[in-house]
């Protein structure tokens, strides 16, 4: 470093403007690369605070005491890579405190050489963005999901199914797509309040997505009702239709169980009441070439209601030929 000849004692000046920044930087030896990774040789301030360390355990020690089980692999691999090549590196890692406590890391990380040319160093900044991931995490939650029971909301449904019927094209598996009400409804919110019903819905959410697998959606199209998204079943559409059928039996007697619901009303001290509610469902098989998604969930939202005029508590499937 080319220090300015007209101020004195530049060196500790620029340690102390160091020392107080909000970002923390670390500078560590240039080799190893890897195991057991560079030394550090020097922190500021903030580095301490923010992780909770004494300078015994730091200085000696290597970055990756930051390091724990949410650290993404892949993100460390592209950082190896780039510093065997002594190329600076940016990105944003999930790191860990002392006390085990985690928190989002973006950093920089540059090579320093010396006036022959020759590395000798590591300098990286880094910076706590774990506030800005929660907003961001927030807006995505907002946007995504439904504020009431956390399911995917439409918009999040209809990003699903597109993918959905893309990789039917390209597997030439089936689908199935599910829309259910639940019946009477109604009745809940005008006996016992809304809050009582928003109480049903939460509790249908959590019972509809232990019907299914992981991959699969359960999302809340608005109200009571919902609608249910498997994917990548069979090549063959009868096996399909069955799986289809044993799922959709599944949901609907699930949905039949008791619900216990805290009721309150008239000044009267909240006391518990057990609730037996039914759903109808209407189920269209789908490939991804034959119909878009609006249309796969207008023809569920038909089948649904064959099985509402059915006697409610009922499964219908789309059957084209009735609405030729």
């Amino acid at each position: 470093m080319r220090l300015h000849p007209s101020i004195p004692n530049l060196p500790r000046l620029l340690e102390v403007c160091i020392d107080h920044m909000n970002d923390a930087v670390v500078i560590t030896e240039a080799e190893p690369i890897s195991n057991p990774g560079p030394q550090i040789v020097w922190v500021n301030k903030i580095f301490y605070e923010r992780n909770g360390y004494s300078p015994d355990e730091v200085i000696g020690n290597t970055p990756r005491m930051l390091q724990g089980p949410g650290t993404d692999r892949a993100t460390l691999d592209r950082m190896h890579e780039a510093l065997s090549k002594w190329q600076p590196f940016r990105a944003e890692l999930l790191n860990y405190r002392k006390d085990g406590t985690s928190y989002w890391n973006e950093f920089e990380i540059v090579p320093v050489a010396n006036d022959q040319g020759w590395f000798t160093h590591w300098v990286s900044v880094q910076r706590d963005t774990t506030e800005r991931k929660q907003m961001e995490e927030q807006v995505h939650q907002l946007a995504f999901y439904d504020s009431l029971t956390n399911l995917p909301n439409r918009r999040l449904l209809y990003d699903r199914l597109n993918q959905a019927l893309a990789a039917s094209k390209r597997s030439s598996h089936y689908g199935a797509l599910m829309f259910l009400d639940l019946d009477n409804f109604k009745w809940v919110n005008d006996t016992h309040g809304h809050g009582v019903g928003d109480a049903l819905l939460r509790q249908v959410a959590r019972q509809l997505k232990k019907c299914v697998r992981e991959t699969d959606t359960v999302s809340r199209f608005g109200g009571d009702e919902f609608v249910v998204l498997l994917s990548d079943l069979f090549a063959d559409l009868a096996t399909s239709i069955n799986r289809a059928s044993i799922i959709a039996e599944k949901i609907r007697a699930t949905l039949t169980q008791p619900y216990h619901l805290a009721v309150s009303q008239d000044g009267q001290a909240e006391h518990q009441i057990e609730y037996r509610c039914s759903a109808s469902l209407g189920v269209v098989m789908f490939a991804g070439q034959q119909a878009s998604g609006s249309d796969l969930l207008k023809w569920a939202d038909a089948a649904m209601y064959q099985a509402k005029n059915a006697g409610r508590n009922a499964i219908r499937f789309y059957q084209p030929t009735e609405h030729a």
